[in-house]
């Protein structure tokens, strides 16, 4: 009898392990990419979650929490979502992250928690402050005068050095519904943040009276003996109707991106357009891009320029 009771207990501990393991539920698993991302204030930057689900049998509806950390929660696109992940399985979601205009520099660590505190994942945000940032937004009846200019030079010792030079000059009699100059400058930039950007945008621009005009002069230069990235735009625009203009240039030098200059613009305009775009690394190369437009147009324009990668 004790001989059969202990057989009867080995097979009943041994079908309770089994069952054990049969019932027990694999977890959940949580990865952000990239783990560390550099920003400044206002520009977004996109991470990708990566929900893992290790069940074999069983999809799983899971909720996913932001613990921002010292991170402002208005920063972030979503901080509650519930994403299906399928049996063993992965979902992929977007989170995009905007420091506020405001926002200090510094380090800043987050997280995507799962609210049982079951899985989690961490990821670092660095913003880095503007060394010069001006914001120029206008929009009305009459007559406005602009004018700009911009110089920085990191400085022979500096490493890497960066170089830029911006003249602007701007005229408008008439009504317009938006004009934008905006110029962002972070000398040592890091990440895919940009050495300098630049932002000009028109809206609905029109006559009010004969003689009136809307003029624009936009010179930017980054010398490459100063240690830019050889790059020089020149645009000028006399109008008697634009309806949109909008622009946008990078110039890295520095970070994950250097030697990289890249100009886009639309313009969609009555009267005179010019683009003069070109890039000179003296016994390299020489690349020049020229357009001149009389009359009712839609210009629209892509540059990417890079410098050699093995020049120091």
């Amino acid at each position: 009898m004790k001989k059969r009771l202990a057989i009867l207990a080995v097979v009943l501990c041994l079908v309770l392990c089994s069952a054990s393991t049969t019932d027990a539920s694999p977890g959940i698993g949580i990865v952000i990419t990239p783990d560390s991302q550099h920003s400044s204030p206002g520009k977004m930057v996109q991470y990708t979650i990566t929900v893992h689900n290790y069940d074999p049998n069983a999809p799983k509806s899971v909720a996913l929490e932001v613990d921002a950390g010292k991170c402002n929660s208005t920063w972030f696109e979503w901080t509650e979502t519930r994403v299906l992940v399928q049996a063993r399985s992965v979902k992929y979601l977007s989170l995009k992250v905007t420091p506020g205009s405001g926002a200090s520099e510094g380090t800043y660590n987050w997280k995507v928690v799962t609210p049982e505190g079951s899985a989690s994942a961490t990821a670092t945000l660095v913003v880095q402050g503007y060394d010069y940032a001006c914001v120029t937004h206008v929009e009305g009846k009459g007559v406005f005068v602009i004018d700009k200019k911009v110089r920085s030079n990191t400085g022979g010792d500096a490493e890497p050095r960066f170089a830029v030079n911006v003249d602007k000059h701007f005229v408008c009699k008439g009504e317009i519904e938006g004009f934008v100059s905006d110029e962002y400058l972070i000398d040592s930039a890091l990440g895919d943040n940009p050495n300098f950007e630049q932002m000009s945008a028109v809206a609905d621009y029109t006559t009010t009276a004969p003689g009136d005009f809307l003029y624009g002069d936009e010179k930017l230069r980054s010398p490459f003996v100063f240690g830019g990235t050889g790059v020089r735009i020149h645009e000028t625009y006399d109008v008697h109707t634009m309806d949109a203009r909008l622009e946008n240039i990078n110039l890295h030098s520095t970070g994950d991106q250097r030697y990289k200059s890249e100009l886009a613009t639309i313009n969609d305009f009555g009267g005179y357009f010019l683009i003069d775009a070109r890039q000179s690394i003296p016994g390299f190369m020489h690349v020049k891009d020229r357009g001149e437009f009389f009359g009712n147009f839609t210009v629209c324009k892509h540059l990417i320029f890079r410098m050699p990668a093995d020049l120091p």
